[in-house]
């Protein structure tokens, strides 16, 4: 785990208000696709940054009667994700991909 690591974590909120309000003061990120969803009755909506920053602001959200989990280690799970791809170019062979694929 570094220090720089990102998580993703799930901030909720009782109304849209509340969650508009306390995310005016923040500078989260939203991913690509920043959306809020109801669930179980609650505004939730994913947010991405450092560990240091969801440790600061969660005494804040406590006062604004917010919830704040954190889901996992978005940096973590990318870099998993990034020893999946493989390293060697496997058409050196002079084969041509096969499949569904146009050439063009």
């Amino acid at each position: 785990m570094a220090d720089d690591d990102v998580y993703r974590a799930e901030l909720r909120a009782k109304s849209i208000e509340e969650l508009r309000s306390y995310l005016d003061g923040t500078d989260f990120d939203f991913g690509c696709r920043p959306a809020v969803r109801r669930e179980g009755g609650d505004y939730v909506v994913e947010v991405y940054a450092p560990l240091s920053k969801i440790e600061r602001v969660r005494t804040l959200r406590a006062a604004a009667g917010l919830t704040l989990q954190v889901i996992e280690n978005a940096s973590e799970v990318g870099r998993a994700r990034q020893a999946e791809v493989g390293s060697g170019n496997r058409f050196t062979t002079g084969q041509s991909p096969t499949g569904l694929g146009i050439k063009e």
